[in-house]
C-alpha cells in the first residue's frame, strides 16, 4: 500500500480533512494593506512565530475595504481556522460578531479595540514624543499629517497625542491630509510649497505613519524643498525602509517582534481554552523615538531654491 501511494504521488487533502473534523491547525491573518511594509513585516513575523508553534497561517489582504474584510472572514471560517489575527482592523462590528458567533478566538494586533483581545503601542504617547523632539529642536509651527492609510482608532489616538503635546506648549495644532498630495498633482505640490514658504510657514510635519512621511518627503522634494534643511519630518511605525540612508526618517518605532509575540500568546491562550470567558484583554507596549536625518533645527528663513536631492550637502 505504501509503495502504491508513493508511486502515485498521493498527498492527503488537508483541507477536506479539516472541514470534516471542523478543526485545523491554521490561523487566519487579516491585514488591511500589505503594500505598507510595516504590516508586511508583521505578517512575516506572525508566519514565522506561528510555524515555530506548529501552526500554519492563511493571510488575507482587504485593501481597507469593509465589504472585502467581511468576505475574507467568511473565507477563513469556511477553512475552519482555529483563530484569527486582525492587523489594521477597520473596527467593523459585524466582523467581530461573526467570529464570536462561530466561537473562533480573535486578537487585534497593532491597533486597539475594546471588544477583543488586543496588543498595541501607546499611540498617543508616541506622537507626543515626536512633537517633544521637534519642539526641543526649536520648531513651533508643527503640523500633523494623517490620511486613509490609518485605521480610525489609530488615527484618532495619534492625533490626540499630537494635539495634547501642542496645546501643552501653547502651540496651535494644524491638521493636514496626506491624501491631498498623494498623487503629486502640480496644484497639490504648489500648495505644499506655500505651506512651508508662505507667511505662516510650517517648519515641521509629524506624520501619522512612515509611509505618509516618506511620500511627504518626496512631495516636498518635488516642491523644491529640502528635508531637513528647509523643513523637518517625522514618521511613526519604524519600517525598515525609513532607515535607508537616502531617507533617514526620524520615527516613532513600534516593537514589531513583541507585538506579534504577545498577540500570538493571547490568541493561543484563547484557543487552548485557558480563559474562555475572560473579559477582553489589552496589552499596551511602549514605542521608541528613533532620531535620524529628517529632523533638524528650523531654518532662519525659507529656502526658495530647487532641492538637488535629499542628501545634498551631506554626502
Amino acid at each position: 500500500m505504501l509503495e502504491a501511494i508513493e508511486a502515485l504521488g498521493y498527498r492527503p487533502n488537508a483541507l477536506a480533512r479539516d472541514l470534516v473534523r471542523r478543526r485545523s491547525n491554521t490561523l487566519g491573518v487579516l491585514v488591511g494593506d500589505l503594500a505598507n511594509t510595516f504590516y508586511a513585516e508583521l505578517v512575516k513575523l506572525m508566519e514565522l512565530q506561528a510555524s515555530d508553534a506548529a501552526f500554519t497561517t492563511m493571510v488575507c489582504n482587504t485593501n481597507g475595504n469593509f465589504a472585502l474584510e467581511r468576505a475574507r472572514v467568511e473565507t477563513l471560517l469556511e477553512r475552519a481556522v482555529l483563530g484569527v489575527v486582525l492587523l489594521q482592523f477597520s473596527g467593523d462590528r459585524t466582523v467581530l460578531e461573526e467570529l464570536r458567533a462561530a466561537r473562533v478566538p480573535v486578537v487585534v494586533v497593532s491597533c486597539s479595540d475594546e471588544r477583543a483581545d488586543c496588543v498595541a503601542v501607546d499611540d498617543a504617547a508616541g506622537m507626543r514624543a515626536a512633537v517633544e523632539h521637534l519642539h526641543s529642536l526649536g520648531h513651533r509651527a508643527i503640523a500633523h499629517v494623517t490620511g486613509h492609510l490609518l485605521e480610525e482608532t489609530t488615527r484618532a489616538e495619534r492625533f490626540a497625542g499630537y494635539e495634547r503635546a501642542m496645546r501643552d506648549r501653547g502651540l496651535s495644532p494644524r491638521l493636514l491630509s496626506a491624501d491631498d498630495w498623494e498623487h503629486g498633482s502640480p496644484e497639490a505640490i504648489r500648495s505644499l510649497r506655500e505651506l512651508v514658504t508662505g507667511p505662516d510657514r510650517l517648519t515641521a510635519f509629524a506624520a501619522g505613519n512612515d509611509v505618509m512621511a516618506i511620500r511627504l518627503m518626496d512631495a516636498l522634494e518635488a516642491a523644491g524643498l529640502r528635508v531637513p534643511e528647509d523643513v523637518s519630518v517625522t514618521g511613526f511605525d519604524g519600517i525598515e525602509l525609513g532607515a535607508h540612508s537616502r531617507i533617514g526618517l526620524t520615527t516613532v518605532s513600534q516593537p514589531r517582534v513583541e507585538l506579534v509575540t504577545r498577540g500570538l500568546e493571547l490568541l493561543l491562550d484563547r484557543i487552548r481554552g485557558d480563559s474562555p470567558t475572560a473579559a477582553p484583554r489589552r496589552v499596551t507596549l511602549a514605542p521608541q523615538l528613533v532620531v535620524r536625518d529628517s529632523t533638524a533645527p528650523p531654518p532662519t528663513r525659507p529656502s526658495h531654491g530647487r532641492a538637488l536631492g535629499r542628501q545634498a550637502g551631506r554626502e
